[in-house]
C-alpha cells in the first residue's frame, strides 16, 4: 500500500535569498528526496509570511515542517517532535555605524533602529533581549522601522537612514567589511533551518522521515539531484536545543489591568453561565476549527505584538461584541505568544465593557484539555 500523502512546509529566513529561484530548487529537491527516501507523495508549500507558519505550527496543519528556530521551536510547543537541522547556528546582533557615535545598547537611547519584519528570527531574538534588559523598542528608540528584509535594514544604515540596525551575524560581518561600525550587543545562538515531524504521525512513518535524514541511503542519496544542500550534513537535534528561542518569544504580559485572566476551565463554566467567548483568529483558522460554541471577532493585526501598541494600525470591530457591556465577555486567540485577544481585551476595557475575560491559553489550551471544538463548512457564511 503506497504511504499517504505527506504535507511538508518550508519557510524562509528574511533574506533576499527566500525570494529567489534557487532558494526554491533548493528545498524542492530536498522534499523530493523526502518522498523518494519514504515512499510517499508529498504535498509541499513554501512559506515567506513566516507570521502564518507560525500559526500553522499551533493548528498543526503540516506534517513535516522546515524552516528557521523561531518556527521550529514554537511546532515543538505545539505537538511536534525535533528530528534535524542543518549544522552551525543563527545569531541576531544590533550593529551601529560609525557615522552614529553609538559605542554601546545604553547610548543607543534616542537613537533610529532598522529592523527586519516582526516575524524574523533576528527581530524575534533581538526584541527578546531588548525584553530581557526591560526596554521597549518603540519608547527607548527615536524611530523603530521595519524592512522587508535583514540586506534592507542594513542599507538603511549605510545610507544614514538609521543610526543602528538589527540583522544576522553573517550578513552583518559582511556589512562591517565594507562598512565602518560596530557589533554593540549579539545574542545567543538559536540552532540553524530545522526539521520537525508531527508527532500524532504513524510510527512507521515517522521512523522512515528520521531515517531519510538522520541515516540517508547512499543509493537513493545518488538518485536525487540536489540543488545546494547536502542531506549527510544534517544532524540530529533535541527539544532542550530550542529552549533559548522560545523563552524569547513575543509572549503576552502575564497580567493586564482591568482584566481577569481565566482557564480552560473557567473559561468552560463561564460559557454555561452565559458568557459570550470571542474567537478573534483569522477565517482560516476559525472555520478548520475553533471552541465549541465560541463566535468569530477577528482582530486584523499590523501593529507590533507588544505593550503599548499602536492601536491605530488594527482593525477590531469591538462593537460586534456583546451590546450589554455590562456583560461577561470572552477573548481567545492561539495562546500565550498570540497577541490578538491581549488586544482585543484592550480594546474592549476601551470600548466600556466591565467585565472582560482574557483566555490567555487559547486554543492551544483549549484542546490541550480535551474540551470540544468544531468546524465550519467553506459554503456557510460567517456573521459579519
Amino acid at each position: 500500500m503506497a504511504a499517504q500523502p505527506l504535507k511538508v512546509s518550508v519557510s524562509g529566513e528574511a533574506r533576499e535569498e527566500i525570494s529567489t529561484a534557487a532558494f526554491m530548487d533548493r528545498y524542492r529537491t530536498l522534499a523530493n528526496y523526502v518522498g523518494t527516501a519514504t515512499g510517499a507523495d508529498i504535498r509541499l508549500s513554501f512559506g515567506r509570511d513566516l507570521t502564518r507558519e507560525l500559526a500553522r505550527t499551533r493548528s498543526r496543519g503540516s506534517d513535516l515542517m522546515i524552516g528557521p528556530a523561531h518556527v521550529i521551536g514554537s511546532a515543538i510547543r505545539y505537538g511536534y517532535e525535533p528530528l534535524a537541522r542543518f549544522p552551525g547556528e543563527e545569531r541576531a546582533v544590533f550593529i551601529a555605524s560609525a557615522a552614529s557615535k553609538v559605542t554601546s545598547l545604553e547610548e543607543a537611547r534616542g537613537k533610529r533602529l532598522a529592523m527586519p519584519p516582526a516575524d524574523s528570527l533576528a527581530t524575534y531574538l533581538a526584541r527578546g533581549e531588548l525584553n530581557a534588559r526591560g526596554v521597549q523598542a518603540k519608547s527607548y528608540f527615536k524611530q523603530v522601522r521595519e524592512f522587508r528584509y535583514h540586506e534592507a535594514a542594513l542599507l538603511a544604515l549605510e545610507f544614514g537612514q538609521a543610526d543602528l540596525a538589527v540583522a544576522d551575524r553573517r550578513l552583518a560581518e559582511e556589512w562591517l567589511a565594507r562598512n565602518q561600525g560596530r557589533i554593540l550587543l549579539e545574542t545567543r545562538g538559536a540552532p540553524m533551518t530545522g526539521v520537525a515531524v508531527l508527532s500524532t504521525l504513524e510510527r512507521s512513518t515517522k521512523d522512515r522521515i528520521r531515517s531519510a535524514f538522520l541515516a540517508p541511503n547512499a543509493k537513493t542519496v545518488a538518485a536525487v539531484d540536489f540543488a545546494g544542500l547536502d542531506v549527510r550534513r544534517m544532524e540530529p537535534i533535541s527539544a532542550k536545543e530550542y529552549d533559548y528561542v522560545s523563552t524569547l518569544g513575543y509572549f503576552t504580559p502575564r497580567l493586564l489591568d482591568g482584566v481577569t485572566i481565566v482557564s480552560a476551565e473557567e473559561v468552560a463554566e463561564l460559557v454555561k453561565k452565559g458568557a459570550l467567548l470571542y474567537d478573534t483568529r483569522s477565517e482560516e483558522e476559525y472555520r478548520d476549527k475553533h471552541i465549541k460554541g465560541a463566535r468569530w471577532l477577528p482582530y486584523i493585526e499590523k501593529s507590533a505584538k507588544e505593550v503599548g501598541f499602536d492601536v491605530a494600525k488594527d482593525r477590531f470591530e469591538v462593537a460586534r461584541a456583546a451590546q450589554d457591556k455590562s456583560a461577561p465577555v470572552i477573548f481567545a486567540c492561539n495562546g500565550a505568544e498570540c497577541w490578538k485577544s491581549y488586544k482585543s481585551c484592550v480594546a474592549a476595557r476601551k470600548a466600556g465593557y466591565k467585565q472582560v475575560y482574557w483566555f490567555r491559553g487559547g486554543f492551544p489550551e483549549w484542546v490541550a484539555k480535551g474540551y470540544p471544538v468544531e468546524s465550519v463548512a467553506a459554503n456557510v457564511a460567517l456573521g459579519r
